[in-house]
C-alpha cells in the first residue's frame, strides 16, 4: 500500500512497533524502547507510531503526541495476540514494523506479510547470542534481511548462528538525555538521609533480581569491602535499586561484617536519580555471572559518567570492544579477581571527580535520534540500499 502524502508533497509515514515493555516498563530494555519510540516519532513525516507492549509494570510516562500506545495488549499472551489481530481490522497500512524482541518476531513477520512492509528486529544482548528455545523464532531469524543492534558483539553472534550474510545491520547503542544529568554538588538532603557526610562512596545501581541476575556486581563489591575499608577511611557502599534479592544481599553484608557501611536506597525514581549518582565517588559494577552482559555502555554507566563519576566495569573480552576507543570511558577489572577489583576502584578514586569525557558525546539522545533517522531513510526512502 502506498503511504498518503501530507501538504507539501511529504509522505505521511506510519510505523508499528512490537515491544516487551517501554512506557510503564522496568529496566534497561524498557528505557531503550522508550528512546527508540521517541526517535521514531521524531522522524520527519512520521504521522503515527503504533506500539504494542507485552508488559506494563508502572504508571505511564509522558509520550510523544503521535504515539499510539496500545495498553490493552499488556498482560497475557492472549491479550497480546488479540491486540495484534485487532490491528488488522483497525489499521489499513504500515510502512515499517519494528520488532523489539526476537521472541515477538513470529507476530511481527505475520503482520509484515499482511501489510507488505519490511520487518526490522532490534537485538540487545545474550538473548540473541545463540539460537532461542523456540523453533519458530529461529526459523524467522534466518530470514532476517536487516536488523538493528545495540551492540556490535551481539550483531556478530546473531549473524553467525542465524546465517545472515554480509554485515548489513544498523548500530544503535544506548543513549541518555544529557539534560537530566551533569556535574553538581552533593545533595545535602540525600547526604543526611544516608549519613554520608565526609564519606567516600562506592555505588552500584540496578534491579536486585534473583536467579540469572545474581553476581551482576553487587556481590563482587560486597566481597571486597572487608579489605577495601582498611585502605579507604570513611568508606560507604551505596546500593541504588530494589528487588526480591535485597534480603539475601543484606544477609551477605552482615555475614561479611560490613553491614555498617552498606546502605540500600530502595527504588529511586527518575527525578532523584542524578542526585543519587552525584553522591558517589566511584560507580562500580564488575559483574561476574556467565550470563551477565559486560556491555561497556550500559545505561547506568553512561548516567554515572554524565554526572562526572568514574566507572569501574567488568573486563572486556570481545576484540572489537577491547579495541574500541570509546571503551576508555570505563576502568576495567577482572570480576573474578578481588585484587583486580580493588585495584580498579582505587584507580577510579585517584581520578578527579566532576569531569565528563568528550567521548560521552557519542551516547547522548541527539546522536541516537540521528542514527534512527538514517536507518529510516535507508529503509523507507532508499529501500534497496
Amino acid at each position: 500500500m502506498t503511504a498518503p502524502e501530507r501538504a507539501g508533497g511529504q509522505l505521511a509515514r506510519k510505523a508499528l512497533v512490537l515491544v516487551t515493555d517501554a512506557y510503564g516498563g522496568r529496566g534497561g530494555i524498557a528505557l531503550y524502547n522508550r528512546n527508540l519510540l521517541q526517535a521514531l516519532c521524531a522522524y520527519p513525516g512520521m504521522e503515527k507510531v503504533v506500539a504494542v507492549p507485552r508488559k506494563i509494570y508502572y504508571a505511564l510516562e509522558a509520550m510523544p503526541g503521535n504515539l499510539d500506545y496500545r495498553v490493552g495488549a499488556a498482560g497475557t499472551i492472549g491479550n497480546y495476540l488479540w491486540a495484534c489481530l485487532k490491528l488488522l481490522l483497525a489499521e489499513r497500512n504500515f510502512d515499517l514494523i519494528v520488532c523489539g524482541h526476537l521472541h515477538l518476531l513470529p507476530f511481527a513477520r505475520f503482520l509484515g506479510f499482511f501489510y507488505g512492509c519490511q520487518v526490522v528486529p532490534v537485538i540487545y544482548g545474550v538473548e540473541a547470542w545463540t539460537p532461542t528455545s523456540h523453533a519458530s523464532v529461529n526459523y524467522f531469524c534466518r530470514g532476517v534481511k536487516k536488523f538493528a543492534s545495540i551492540r556490535r558483539l551481539t550483531a556478530r553472534r546473531f549473524m553467525e548462528w542465524a546465517k545472515i550474510p554480509g554485515d548489513d545491520y544498523f548500530y544503535l547503542p544506548n543513549c541518555i538525555d544529557g539534560a537530566r544529568y551533569g556535574v553538581a554538588p552533593r545533595s545535602q538532603e540525600l547526604v543526611s538521609r544516608y549519613k554520608l557526610e565526609g564519606k567516600t562512596v562506592i555505588m552500584t545501581s540496578g534491579r536486585l533480581d534473583s536467579g540469572k541476575d545474581l553476581n551482576k556486581g553487587f556481590d563482587e563489591i560486597l566481597e571486597v569491602l572487608p579489605e577495601l575499608r582498611l585502605k579507604i577511611p570513611g568508606l560507604m557502599y551505596l546500593i541504588m535499586g530494589d528487588g526480591e534479592d535485597r534480603p539475601r544481599l543484606e544477609q551477605k553484608a552482615r555475614a561479611l561484617g560490613v553491614s555498617d557501611i552498606v546502605v540500600f536506597t530502595g527504588y529511586v525514581g527518575e527525578a532523584e536519580k542524578a542526585a543519587h549518582y552525584r553522591l558517589a565517588d566511584v560507580f562500580a559494577m564488575p559483574g561476574s555471572h556467565s550470563c551477565f552482559d559486560t556491555y561497556p555502555y550500559r545505561f547506568v554507566f553512561l548516567e554515572a559518567l554524565a554526572c562526572g563519576v568514574p566507572v569501574v566495569g567488568a573486563k572486556l573480552e570481545d576484540p572489537w570492544e577491547v579495541n574500541d576507543p570509546d571503551s576508555a570511558l570505563i576502568i576495567q577489572a577482572d570480576p573474578h579477581d578481588r585484587q583486580d577489583i580493588i585495584r580498579a576502584i582505587l584507580t577510579a578514586l585517584s581520578l578527579p571527580k566532576g569531569e565528563i569525557s568528550p567521548i560521552l558525546n557519542n551516547y547522548y539522545c541527539s546522536g541516537f535520534v540521528n542514527a534512527v533517522s538514517k536507518m529510516l531513510d535507508t529503509i523507507l526512502v532508499t529501500p534497496n540500499a
